[in-house]
């Protein structure tokens, strides 16, 4: 394999794995402020990609304008789904909230995947924008490829920057820190994990526009991404966005190269390899630490 083709691997891996670490943003901040297991996550991203494919198709608008679309749909979605089926469950002790939480973004996970394929069909769904080609020597990158990569960068940067010094983002690590001790200071922690429920949402409609750009997506594709967003999540650390987005890269390179050399079909099974491995090397975790 020569340099070139090496680094045009690379471009793809960091491409896909930046899209990954988008994905898991949204559920490591879910997980680490309210311990839900939320096994919807990926699928709100193919509902989201499969309805900016339907809506670009009838209008043709810009890929900004779909994500300023989505993102409130989802904002809204997150908080009333967690105020209505989730937040019922803290009544129960520990056991039955993680469990009683599985179940029902499990059941989230299949009526959503129906209620899109009901409404778009089962096949594959892209956003099929134009772009030129850049060459950097034998390398090439597409406009779209690099206005996605530079996308991802900044709102890793802009996402990190608002859970450090926004009212908010202190609001998250106060409960998640200590609830007892938030409350006390007058942060209700059920309206604090309906918010991160529903921030976590509205960052996977981005990551949906983005994804469909560059890779077909359909109904069910979903709990795929679920898993690739958990392993990232394990390996980078709970609420660490930073460490999220260099997992993802890692993981996304991982599966470049394992279509490379061996077989497409096998890169997806890279995720569950790294998932176990992390799991019995590192049972605590591979980063074990939270954001501070």
């Amino acid at each position: 394999m020569t340099i070139d083709i090496f680094l045009q691997i690379l471009v793809g891996g960091l491409l896909l794995g930046g899209l990954y670490a988008l994905v898991a943003f949204g559920l490591s901040l879910i997980y680490g402020v309210a311990q839900i297991l939320n096994f919807a996550h990926g699928t709100l991203l193919a509902v989201g990609g499969v309805a900016a494919a339907a809506i670009f198709a009838a209008t043709a608008w810009h890929p900004l304008v779909l994500i300023m679309l989505l993102v409130p749909v989802f904002l809204v979605f997150g908080f009333y789904f967690y105020r209505t089926m989730l937040r019922p469950l803290m009544g129960r002790n520990h056991f039955e909230y993680m469990v009683g939480s599985v179940l029902v973004t499990v059941g989230a996970l299949l009526i959503l995947s129906d209620f899109a394929a009901w409404l778009a069909g089962p096949s594959p769904k892209n956003i099929p924008v134009e772009f030129e080609i850049i060459e950097l020597g034998e390398v090439l990158v597409t406009t779209t490829q690099a206005y996605i990569l530079i996308g991802i960068v900044i709102l890793t940067v802009i996402l990190h920057m608002f859970i450090s010094r926004s009212w908010f983002g202190r609001a998250m690590r106060a409960v998640t820190q200590d609830h007892v001790g938030a409350a006390i200071c007058g942060v209700r922690a059920s309206w604090v994990h309906a918010g991160t429920f529903a921030f976590g949402s509205a960052i996977v409609a981005i990551a949906a526009v983005l994804y469909t750009m560059l890779f077909p997506v359909d109904p069910y594709v979903g709990l795929s991404l679920t898993v690739k967003a958990f392993t990232i999540i394990i390996l980078g650390g709970i609420g660490n966005l930073v460490g999220a987005l260099f997992a993802g890269i890692f993981l996304g390179i991982a599966e470049s190269l394992t279509s490379f050399f061996w077989a497409t079909q096998w890169a997806p099974a890279i995720s569950i390899i790294l998932l176990l491995v992390i799991l019995v090397l590192f049972p605590r975790g591979f980063l074990n630490r939270r954001s501070q």
